[in-house]
């Protein structure tokens, strides 16, 4: 069943990814606030085929009093799976990711990534690169939007040590917002890059916002121990 549920999500999902990207192609010169209701659509879209064909339901968990900031803020999140980048468009507030630009140039799906005010970020462009991100993560927050950022800067699998690099920090120096960690689990779920998808239920787990002001040695080890150390308590939890 696991593996049928699997290449049923995989044929639909990119199936009708391409399909909806075609049709939207009239949109990829049209200004983003007309084309953002539609792009909404595929978010839908991609949210009910993991719910509803690969079987990936989800819960979110507040963790120590933690609560929804009011109004903008900067998200870092455990990065284990596609999974984060396809529900987070729903479960967030308007959110705006921090993405590599090498994502831009995918068919289809890179044409709007502009349109949909995501910030593309070019690592191999160094000191400028963290410049030029802070600078579209300060407009975009201007226009009420937050921002979701992978600290580690790729999947990784559970159970794996990655780095966390310092571009989070740069946005939540320069920008001074708030930082919301966010663990989860859905590495054990769907892999980082397996084509088996297993249903079950990730959690996602919201922690306390760290506020502005820390120094960056004290912001990054809170920020990465958070994380880290509640996103290895879920995964133990769920699998024994």
């Amino acid at each position: 069943m696991t593996v049928i549920r699997s290449i049923l999500f995989g044929v639909l999902f990119y199936g009708g990814t391409l399909i909806i990207g075609f049709c939207y192609i009239p949109l990829a010169v049209l200004p983003g606030r007309i084309g953002r209701p539609f792009f909404r659509f595929w978010v839908v879209y991609s949210a009910f085929m993991v719910r509803w064909v690969a079987g990936i339901r989800h819960r979110v968990v507040l963790r120590d009093d933690a609560v929804w900031p009011d109004g903008p803020a900067i998200y870092a999140s455990k990065h284990q799976s596609a999974w984060e980048t396809l529900v987070f468009n729903l479960l967030l507030p308007n959110p705006v990711f921090v993405l590599k630009k090498e994502l831009e140039r995918i068919p289809f799906f890179g044409w709007y990534l502009p349109k949909m005010r995501q910030i593309a970020v070019d690592r191999k462009a160094g000191a400028a690169a963290m410049r030029g991100m802070v600078a579209q993560a300060e407009d975009v927050v201007a226009d009420g939007y937050s921002i979701v950022i992978y600290p580690q800067g790729t999947r990784v699998a559970p159970g794996v040590d990655k780095p966390y690099h310092p571009g989070v920090y740069a946005l939540y120096r320069d920008v001074n917002l708030p930082v919301v960690p966010i663990a989860l689990d859905s590495g054990r779920l769907w892999a980082r890059n397996g084509l088996i998808k297993r249903a079950g239920t990730v959690t996602v787990a919201i922690l306390p916002a760290i506020p502005p002001g820390l120094d960056r040695k004290a912001f990054m080890s809170r920020l990465e121990q958070a994380i880290e150390s509640e996103s290895r308590a879920l995964h133990e939890a769920a699998c024994g």
